[in-house]
């Protein structure tokens, strides 16, 4: 039975879903610039959960917004001298292509916040008319002081709301915690007509709006990254329980965990911010993808240069490993890991080192249970979007790698077994003091695309050259 855990209830539980449909929505990104790893990870460990999901064979309508109008856009338009849609445009490619390297499923739908302006603004009139919203100066503000149940996804309290992100301070508000739904426009900004006055939506209704109008008022998941449950998730909830207040909004929200850079969140507050794409280049999607893999989607996960080369050097060996086979579910203790690791909400962590154990202990087996085990492998890790080949992890042609080895008197039969020949006739250089000789065999490998990384757990990695 799945489980997955509900940031809403705080307990990990047994999710009670309708095969014939099954209703995803997925905080994406704001265009104001170019998608960091932070992106990327909320991107993939989701897309396990879709694509999981699908091989349990349920019936999925996956939706991932674009906010593509907001201050911060404005702001990032004005600066570069554009306007706010050539920017939303340019960047929102950006991540189209970032999504795609990393093998992500496109979604069902992916509505952009200026595409739906009618069906924001009749959201609004739903909340001006119950009461829960009222008409300022500055714009149109939601009322909290009339939602009761504010605040139980966070947790938190009513005085540490302006401690959150993106809370407005406008005088004319009745409270300073109370958030726009309609903003009135300025000077020189872009701006939509409304029952108000003109101005553009909050960033908030835009979700709330847009899930009511593609996937109904109820919907089974809601996923984002943790630093979303407040402001973001919690006044989604204020809004969808003020416009429909008998309605279930959503029966399970999910919330991925941050990427830390020498255990501090990675953010643009703290300046740290990794480009996804430097990564996806110097390395490529696959590598990434199985980075993400590594660890439980709701955990802090580290990231470094050497934990990245780390994870390619094993999905290497990894493809090595599973290169002769088909993928097929034969090896019944494969299948089971992997259904019990992923019911267990997603622990993808878990799994790897399970079916790790499996392939580490593989030497003993008769062929037939050899091979079943490598193509149980392979299938699996197809489900969650790896394709396991070579083209996936280098392009060095195997016939440039003999030529190459066969200078050092190495027959190569796989690049696994190379290399640790390789690395034994360098360690002989080193361990007579000859330094300038391993130094030369060091660099010469390096031409093929193979880097040897004296001191480290991983001893060696090699990428697309």
């Amino acid at each position: 039975m799945l489980k997955l855990y509900n940031s809403f209830s705080n307990l990990l539980e047994e999710v009670e879903l309708n095969k014939k449909e099954v209703k995803v929505y997925l905080c994406g990104p704001t265009v104001q610039s170019s998608p960091h790893l932070g992106h990327g990870r909320s991107a993939v460990v989701f897309d396990f959960l879709v694509r999981y999901l699908n091989y349990l064979e349920y019936k999925v309508t996956f939706v991932r917004n674009i906010t593509d109008i907001d201050d911060k856009i404005i702001e990032k338009s004005l600066e570069e001298n554009i306007s706010y849609s050539e920017l939303g445009t340019r960047v929102s490619v950006e991540f189209q292509n970032a999504y795609e390297k990393l093998n992500c499923i496109k979604p069902d739908s992916e509505p952009k916040a200026t595409e739906f302006i009618d069906e924001i603004i009749k959201y609004i009139e739903i909340l001006v008319e119950n009461k829960f919203a009222y008409i300022s100066k500055s714009g149109v503000y939601y009322d909290i002081s009339k939602f009761d149940d504010y605040l139980l996804l966070s947790g938190r309290k009513k005085e540490d709301v302006l401690s959150g992100t993106r809370v407005e301070i406008e005088e004319d508000k009745n409270s300073p915690e109370d958030f726009a739904l309609w903003k009135f426009s300025k000077e020189n900004e872009p701006y939509w007509d409304s029952p108000w006055g003109s101005g553009r939506p909050g960033w908030h209704i835009e979700c709330s709006s847009m899930i009511e109008s593609i996937l109904g008022k109820t919907i089974d998941i809601h996923c984002g990254g943790n630093d979303l449950i407040f402001p973001h998730h919690e006044n989604e909830i204020a809004q969808s329980k003020g416009a429909y207040p008998n309605e279930v909004f959503v029966k399970y929200w999910l919330h991925n965990g941050m990427l830390n850079l020498s255990g501090k969140k990675m953010s643009k507050s703290e300046g740290n911010i990794k480009l996804l794409n430097d990564y996806l280049n110097e390395f490529n999607g696959q590598v990434l993808r199985f980075f993400f893999l590594r660890s439980q989607y709701r955990s802090p996960q580290e990231f470094s240069i050497e934990l990245l080369k780390e994870s390619e050097s094993t999905l290497n060996n990894l493809i090595e490993f599973t290169k002769d086979v088909n993928p097929k579910p034969k090896d019944k203790n494969v299948l089971s890991i992997f259904k019990e690791s992923m019911n267990e909400d997603l622990n993808t962590a878990k799994m790897l080192g399970d079916l790790f154990k499996l392939i580490n202990d593989s030497g003993s087996l008769e062929q037939e249970k050899l091979e079943d085990l490598k193509s149980s492998i392979k299938f699996v890790f197809n489900v969650l979007g790896f394709e396991l080949t070579k083209k996936d992890i280098n392009k060095t042609a195997d016939e440039e790698l003999i030529e190459f080895f066969k200078k050092y008197d190495i027959k190569f039969e796989n690049i696994n077994q190379a290399v640790k020949e390789f690395i034994t006739k360098r360690e002989g250089f080193r361990k007579i003091k000859d330094f300038d000789s391993a130094d030369k065999m060091r660099d010469s490998i390096l031409h093929v695309g193979i880097s040897l990384e004296d001191g480290t757990d991983s001893g060696w990695s090699w990428k697309t050259s």
